[in-house]
Parts: C-alpha cells; structure tokens; sequence
C-alpha cells in the first residue's frame, strides 16, 4: 500500500470547503420556495449553481483518481 501524499491536508481542507458552500447553498433555495420573483434572489441562486457544478466536476475527478490507484494497486 502505498503512503498518503505529502498534500493530504490541503486536499482534507479542499473537501471540508466545498462541504461547507454545499451547506450554505441551501438558503439560496427558500426565495424560490416562499415565491419571491425579484431578480436580486436569481444572482445567489446562479452563484451557488455554479459553484455546485465545480464541485461536481472536482469531486468526479477524485473518483476516477480514486478508481484508477484501485486499478493500479490490484495483482
């Protein structure tokens, strides 16, 4: 097995920050839930998508890096 890369922690602290925009993109959903149309609520809804959307393509990155070191690490 191979030892954990010398850049673990800024990795550990790249997750706990998107986890954290993930948990605060939530109230960008209640202007749409209570039906309040004024343009200044789509502003913080289309940050957060976009965000949202980084993240996943981030943390599909990871699952393949993850996948192919399974690849590489089985006889």
């Amino acid at each position: 097995m191979n030892p954990p890369p010398a850049n673990d922690d800024n990795a550990k602290k790249g997750r706990i920050w998107e986890d954290i925009f993930i948990i605060l993109c939530i109230p960008t959903l209640w202007p749409v839930v209570m039906g309040w149309d004024d343009p200044i609520y789509h502003y913080p809804i289309y940050a957060a998508l976009a965000g949202l959307i980084l993240i996943f393509f981030r943390r599909m990155q990871r699952f393949r890096q993850a996948r192919d070191e399974l690849r590489d690490d089985t006889p």
